[in-house]
Order: C-alpha cells, then structure tokens, then sequence
C-alpha cells in the first residue's frame, strides 16, 4: 500500500524538494495539495485534489502523511491540526519559530497517533556524508576547529516570505538551522552561543549574514553565512590533531533539483571532481572524492518508519535544541554578549 501523501503550500520548496521524491518513489502517492500553485501538481499526479485553504484539506482529505511546506510562523498551528487528526507530518525545518512552541509540538506528538518527521534533508549532503566518514575514520584526529559556511552570491534582496518581516523570517531562521543541525548530529549541544548576525544588503528588511560562534570546551565551532560570496564559496574547513579537511562549493543536489535533472542518470547528485575537497595531514595532502549526496535516504527511511519498519529519520525531539540555539544567537547579536545554553 502506498503512503497517501498531502503537501500543505505547494510552492517553490515543495515543488524542488520535495514532490520530485514523491514521484520517483513507489511508496507514495500524492492525494491532495493546497496553495496558490497547487493545481500544477497535477501535471504528475492527475487524480489529485488541489486546495486554496490548508485547513480546509487537513478536514477532508484523508491522507498517512502531510507535508509543510508552508512559512514558518505557520507552522504550529498546522502541525497541531495534522496531528489532531491522527496522521503524521514531514515538517519543514526549523519545525517552529520558538522554544514555547517546540516543546508544545512535542507534547501533542507524544499524545498523538501520528507523528512528526523533521526535513533536515541537508544530514544526506555529499560532503558531510563525507566529513562524517573522515572523522568517523580518525583522519582528521580530535577535531579542534571546525568552520561551516552556506555563502552565497545574492546581494539583491527578493519579494519573498523569507526576505520579509515575521517570525521565522531572515537568513539565520533560514539557512542556520541547516547548519545547527550537521553540529548537533557531530559534537552534540553546546555550551553557549555568540552571534554577529546582520542587515547589510541595500534594501534588506531581515537579517542576511551572520557568523555564530557554538561554544565547546575543547574546540571552536563557527558558522557563517553572506549573500556576498562571488566565486566558489568554501564550504568546510575542519582542522583536527592529526589533518585538515577544506571543501569549496556547495553540494549539487539542489541545483539538479531546480533544474529538473534528479534522477536522469544514478550518479546525478554526484559533485564535480574540482569541488572534492583535500585532506591535509603532516604525510602531505590528498584529493577526497565526494561521496554521493542522497536526499532520497530521507524519503526512503521515512516511508519504512510510517510503514512501522525503521526509525524516524529526523525525529523533532533530535532537532529540539535548534530552536533554543536559534533564539541565543539573535539575544547573543542584539546584546553584544555570549548567551550561556
């Protein structure tokens, strides 16, 4: 039996990440969908039913799963509704816009028949599937520095949700919980958070850089995001007592996405030999191939967990501590200050 699957705001995210798995996969079928644009859904899924109102859907269609891929100050509300009914939800990362609301979500999760799964697709990105390996390996040591970046060239703002005042909007609500979650799932919650996060494009309504310090005993961890960031962006540098890893560009899976190239070839998520990163280590140094990025794992364990097979892939209550490092950053920027977690 297949996965009967509603999507709540068929837009741009829905339609790049997650509705191409749903058609290539066998374990779903796309029931229903809401929003403005939610009809072109039907150019895959023809029986499907298109819907202007999300509540509206969440009332009529019966459907296992509802993905949200709505903005994030709506997110609450809507996970509630879905899990009212019984059924389960693939949410939209950060999940929420506050701590209050986190722990609501996994108070009424816990009571609930249905379940939350989180869309932290970014844990199958090609190059921490391949930092993880490294240290996994021991090649790196005992990781004393470790520097992430999502930097990109986009220095004029555009006519978005995420670009305009509200909760959950800005670069850090946007592009941050991606980065959040990869050091949660290697070195575990920190100890305390300072952040420098900033407004500096020409006509910017919410925040587009920041640079967060995650405070660890016995390592420094930063976090960096530009809009300014022409050419090939570094994307790791991860220094340890035994070698150090550098990475440049940003894993390909996305830019396949949009442009409709998923899933034409089996190695299409592959990165380019030029953007493999190099290993650094007393002995000299080395090429790192890439290893495959793979978005699709999320799908796949996520219908083995509905289908009561396999574990929740990104539970909510392992993205818990995001929200919480979310908020310290923006206390940390606004008061000048370390903020202790």
């Amino acid at each position: 039996m297949s996965i009967k699957t509603a999507i709540i705001g068929y837009g741009f995210a829905a339609k790049t990440f997650q509705e191409p798995f749903l058609r290539h996969l066998d374990e779903f079928e796309l029931v229903a969908a809401s929003g403005s644009s939610a009809s072109e859904a039907k150019l895959h899924w023809p029986t499907m039913t298109s819907f202007k109102d999300a509540q509206l859907m969440i009332a009529e269609v019966e459907a296992d799963l509802f993905i949200i891929a709505t903005p994030n100050d709506t997110h609450f509300e809507l996970t509630k509704a879905v899990l009212a009914r019984g059924a389960s939800v693939l949410l939209d990362k950060p999940a929420c816009t506050s701590s209050d609301e986190m722990q609501a979500l996994l108070d009424i999760e816990a009571s609930s028949k249905g379940s939350i799964t989180v869309f932290q697709n970014r844990r199958w990105d090609g190059d921490f599937l391949t930092l993880k390996q490294l240290i996994k390996q021991g090649r790196l040591g005992d990781i004393k520095r470790f520097e992430s970046h999502f930097d990109r060239a986009r220095p004029t703002p555009k006519q978005r949700w995420r670009e305009q005042i509200g909760a959950g909007a800005g670069i850090w609500f946007d592009l941050g919980p991606h980065l959040i979650d990869q050091v949660l799932q290697l070195f575990g919650k920190p100890e305390d958070v300072q952040a420098d996060i900033r407004t500096l494009r020409d006509g910017a309504e919410v925040d587009d850089l920041f640079s967060v310090q995650l405070g660890y005993q016995d390592k420094q961890v930063t976090l960096h995001s530009s809009p300014f960031a022409f050419g090939r962006p570094l994307r790791f540098d991860v220094q340890g007592s035994k070698g150090r890893f550098v990475k440049y560009a940003l894993d390909p899976q996305e830019a396949q996405l949009i442009a409709g190239k998923a899933f034409t070839i089996p190695s299409w998520s592959a990165d380019e030999f030029a953007n493999y990163g190099r290993l650094h280590t007393e002995s000299g140094d080395e090429r790192i191939t890439t290893e495959l990025g793979n978005y699709q794992s999320l799908f796949t364990q996520l219908a083995k967990f509905l289908k009561g097979d396999g574990e929740n892939p990104v539970s909510l209550a392992s993205t818990a501590d995001q929200i919480r490092i979310i908020e310290a950053g923006f206390e940390s920027a606004q008061q000048g200050k370390r903020i202790t977690l």
